[in-house]
């Protein structure tokens, strides 16, 4: 999919109904940074009113002797809240300490304040885990203290314990119904590191494999000149790749492609071969030794057969441009990227296939970018597009890629200049078109959009890109049913792809409130396309939002299992880990689980 935000029409991304599927709850703003708490439940003066500590104080009458061990430790927590006040954290820690001793275990409401007391002043001094161990003995006294949660969830958070860091923080929104904004925005920020982690961890687990067929195909046709698919097959080592990439027998590709590499390279007019070595050779002996030398017209024979063994320096390109971009579709970015960057870089490469890779190599550096990050379209996704119009002014792929990765981030204008360049360059190819008629639809400038793309739907009827945009503006503009109509156009067209299946269903989901029937519509997804990522995400996401926590987390870890990418991989396991993190709550916690998810998801 992330590649696909440079190198697949907007349909084969899944940009429907859900296409801004992660974290849709309104950003918040910074997090404000905090300010040293008061002491809970303590004293009513603020922390920031600091009154001197007892021994500078004169007391103004004999304090009176407590009268149980209780009062006593409520007497040196007293004494213990003014050295906090003042600053002065260790005297602050051995009055909480004293107070703990003293006061009776059977008070655990009293207790479990006295190690939040002692738990604030740590916080104070930097000691981590100790602030992290008494966090915990307040809540072993008092199991729903938010603020202890809360505080062990900032801690835990500092030292990498990010799972149980998410734990406290998500009871923290539970116990307070969800409504606390700022409980809510650091459950996020949380969410979206232990994401980040668990990627990081499994990213080296990726096992690589091509998408689906569906999927292919509409990443090859995104591009209008693509000097790969542009050659002529002919008769040498790789024409048996050129001709599966003809038939759309995609999981050849990657065998063919290597086998062909391993073939000499013709240069100068003449196969620098072990074959054509040996035989010149031999003629070179036979005429010395006054032997009969080979006639002329089998030496014709034996030097169109060795034609046939070895490749030419361009078609060498070529190979090694369409092995690369496998490894790429396949989750290998190790592989793939040297072998794009030796191409880009080379002034002895053509400059169309220098072109492509740059357009490539732009996915690859957004990929990078990634992860955390909110601006994707950084220098170096966007300087590769730039060197490819050094090297190819006007080049049709260059605009279309760049436009359409402009527009899935939401920078319409500029996104409507590079598709409309798209469009003078390769007027042929309907995709550019109808994506600058849906974003201009999007910026809400285009009168005439909508129309405009029902023309496109109409002059090119077997396109599927222009029917699900089509279907996609009408969805945005509530025209539900002409939506539904359009979205099974595409599934008509494209009836070996689960993406319009999955749009139809979130269609049926949000206009229809038909949740049995959107879901099995995402379900015929799954059988028309098995390795489907979206239908398996937003059919795990529905179950979160019914209370099967269990499926849920089962469909999540199958597209984990298909992922990719280190940045799609965080946004799943973020998915999967806010699922388990409701489960494991629900069962300590004692709560409904259908109750419980629809917070959860009406608060992320």
């Amino acid at each position: 999919k992330t590649i696909a935000l440079v190198s697949v029409p907007v349909a084969g991304l899944g940009l429907g109904v859900a296409y801004y599927y992660f974290y849709h709850r309104r950003s918040q703003n910074a997090e404000k940074g905090e300010k040293k708490k008061s002491v809970e439940e303590s004293t009513g003066q603020s922390s920031q009113e600091a009154s001197p500590p007892p021994s500078q104080q004169q007391p103004q009458q004999q304090q009176q002797q407590p009268a149980t061990p209780l009062e006593a430790a409520l007497q040196v927590k007293e004494r213990g809240n003014k050295y906090y006040r003042g600053g002065r954290y260790d005297k602050a820690i051995e009055c909480y300490s004293e107070a703990i001793d003293l006061c009776p275990p059977d008070q655990s409401d009293t207790l479990s304040t006295f190690y939040q007391n002692r738990a604030a002043a740590l916080e104070s001094l930097g000691k981590w885990d100790d602030v992290e161990r008494d966090c915990t003995s307040a809540l072993e006294h008092s199991p729903r203290y938010t603020k202890a949660l809360a505080r062990r969830a900032k801690v835990r958070e500092r030292l990498g314990e990010l799972r149980g860091a998410l734990v406290d923080i998500t009871a923290v929104c539970i116990l307070e119904s969800f409504s606390n904004s700022d409980s809510l925005t650091r459950a996020e920020q949380v969410l979206k590191s232990r994401g980040r982690q668990l990627a990081k961890e499994s990213a080296s687990r990726i096992v690589p494999s091509l998408p689906s067929k569906a999927f292919l195909r509409s990443f090859f046709m995104s591009f209008s000149e693509d000097p790969v698919q542009r050659e002529p097959i002919g008769s040498d080592p790789f024409s048996a790749a050129l001709q599966a990439l003809s038939d759309d027998k995609f999981d050849q590709l990657i065998g063919l492609c290597e086998e062909a590499l391993k073939a000499p390279v013709h240069s100068n007019g003449s196969a620098q071969t072990p074959s054509s070595t040996a035989s010149a050779e031999a003629s070179q002996a036979a005429g010395e030794s006054g032997d009969e030398p080979q006639p002329q017209e089998q030496q014709q024979e034996q030097q169109a057969a060795e034609k046939k063994s070895y490749l030419t320096p361009y078609r060498r390109d070529l190979c090694r441009l369409l092995l690369a971009t496998l490894q790429l579709l396949s989750g290998q970015p190790l592989s793939a990227e040297p072998t794009l960057k030796s191409l880009a870089n080379s002034n002895d490469v053509d400059r169309s296939v220098r072109a492509n890779a740059l357009i490539k190599l732009a996915s690859l550096a957004m990929q990078a970018a990634m992860p955390g990050q909110t601006d994707v379209l950084t220098d170096s996704v966007l300087g590769h597009f730039d060197r490819a119009l050094q090297l190819c002014p006007d080049h049709p792929d260059a605009h279309h890629h760049r436009g359409q990765m402009l527009l899935l981030t939401d920078r319409l204008d500029e996104a409507l200049v590079h598709l409309t360049k798209a469009c003078e360059g390769a007027p042929a190819n309907p995709i550019p078109a109808v994506q600058r008629a849906y974003a201009s639809h999007r910026t809400g400038s285009g009168a005439n959009a909508l129309d405009q793309l029902r023309r496109l739907t109409e002059k090119h009827r077997r396109c599927g890109e222009a029917h699900s945009l089509y279907a996609q503006a009408l969805l945005e503009t509530q025209q539900f049913d002409e939506a539904e109509k359009a979205f099974k156009r595409v599934t008509e067209l494209e009836p070996d792809s689960g993406t319009a299946y999955v749009h139809q269903g979130l269609l049926r989901l949000q206009a229809h409130n038909d949740t049995e029937g959107g879901v099995a519509l995402i379900q015929r997804a799954l059988e028309v396309e098995p390795r489907c990522e979206f239908a398996l995400e937003t059919l795990a996401t529905i179950e979160v939002q019914r209370g099967n926590l269990d499926a849920a987390i089962g469909l999540f870890d199958r597209a984990i299992a298909l992922t990719k990418t280190e940045a799609e991989l965080a946004h799943l396991w973020a998915l999967r880990e806010a699922a388990d993190v409701q489960l494991q709550l629900a069962r300590d916690m004692g709560l409904r689980m259908p109750s419980l998810a629809a917070g959860m998801h009406q608060a992320f």
